[in-house]
């Protein structure tokens, strides 16, 4: 994936100029999506399904909050398990990731999950429940990081996720701007809202969720190999990387110097050798992602590692809770078939 246009979240003439200049494709994309999502008969699982996911392309924090989620629903006593397409990885599965497997043949995203939890790769979602369901273990709740506009698999629970900064960007859907489907359209069906982020300005999108409960969620850091004393070159391959940077900066980090690559991009010795020269001439010290840190194969003892999580407050986390146990509809955790 490349760079997020710019043109998707500013407002000045130019940017306008070129999205209105690209959305006749944006209507072929729409037309696409709409087939794809609405002419489709979804198979049921005999498990529940859970979906994090997103309107706009990349960059709303779905796998921080899946990961909560799990953990969530871990506490309610549920076994839950991870289903992920494993983006940019070799493995087009079904198959589970084990400890043997490297982000080249799962994806970044899916090296992560399995890290917190079981998790199933799979590119084929309806291929990927019937694998699960086939599984010795007894898991009773599949849990999908992305996939809202996927319609092979049935959910019972979708979650929408929506950045407080970056919102809808300029409301067009690809390539002229960053959404999948239009917004109406992909709030049908939705279950909840999660706000995702540190901005603290309201969403003015609200009056358009009022009849779904929104959660607001915010990023904590729970692990950081640094102190905000350190002056640090900050670097990762986000499709929003500004995430990234606004954590460090409303954290009080001493962020001398940032560099942004391609989502999900596979960083080359080269690149890395690059990286830790060029900290190392300004006497700075690396830190980057725990998303970028699981692609990067060698001198990994020469970058640091910020470790992040979502999280809801109190109030939130308990709503959440009873939210999710009314939609499983008081559905035994001891399920087993």
């Amino acid at each position: 994936m490349v760079k997020t246009p710019k043109f998707w979240y500013n407002n000045n003439i130019t940017s306008i100029m070129i999205a209105l200049a690209l959305y006749p494709l944006s209507i072929i994309w729409i037309i696409i999506s709409f087939i794809k999502k609405n002419f489709n008969k979804p198979y049921k699982s005999k498990l529940k399904v859970i979906c994090v996911g997103n309107l706009n392309i990349g960059g709303t924090g779905k796998t921080p909050f899946t990961i909560y989620t799990y953990k969530i629903l871990k506490k309610l006593g549920y076994e839950p398990i991870f289903l992920t397409r494993g983006y940019k990885g070799l493995e087009k599965g079904p198959i589970k990731v084990g400890p043997d497997h490297n982000f080249k043949e799962v994806g970044d995203e899916a090296l992560l999950l399995s890290k917190v939890g079981p998790t199933v790769v799979s590119a084929n979602r309806l291929l990927g429940a019937k694998f699960i369901e086939d599984l010795k273990d007894h898991y009773n709740i599949i849990l999908m990081d992305d996939g809202l506009q996927n319609n092979k698999l049935e959910q019972d629970i979708k979650l929408l996720l929506v950045d407080k900064k970056l919102k809808f960007g300029n409301e067009f859907c690809f390539l002229s701007g960053p959404l999948r489907e239009p917004i109406m359209q992909g709030l049908k069906n939705i279950d909840a809202i999660v706000l995702t982020g540190n901005d603290r300005k309201l969403i003015h999108y609200e009056k358009k969720f009022i009849h779904n409960p929104i959660f607001n969620s915010s990023i904590k850091i729970i692990k950081s190999s640094i102190t905000k004393k350190t002056k640090i070159f900050a670097f990762c391959a986000l499709a929003n990387p500004d995430k990234f940077f606004d954590t460090l900066f409303q954290n009080e980090y001493s962020v001398i110097y940032k560099q942004s690559f391609p989502d999900h991009h596979k960083y080359t010795k080269k690149e890395i050798n690059n990286l830790i020269l060029n900290a190392k001439s300004q006497n700075l010290t690396l830190l980057t992602t725990e998303k970028d840190y699981v692609k990067i194969e060698d001198k990994k003892n020469e970058i640091n590692v910020l470790s992040i999580e979502s999280d809801l407050d109190t109030k939130d986390e308990k709503n959440f809770k009873i939210f999710l146990e009314k939609k499983l509809n008081g559905w035994s955790s001891k399920f087993s078939y």
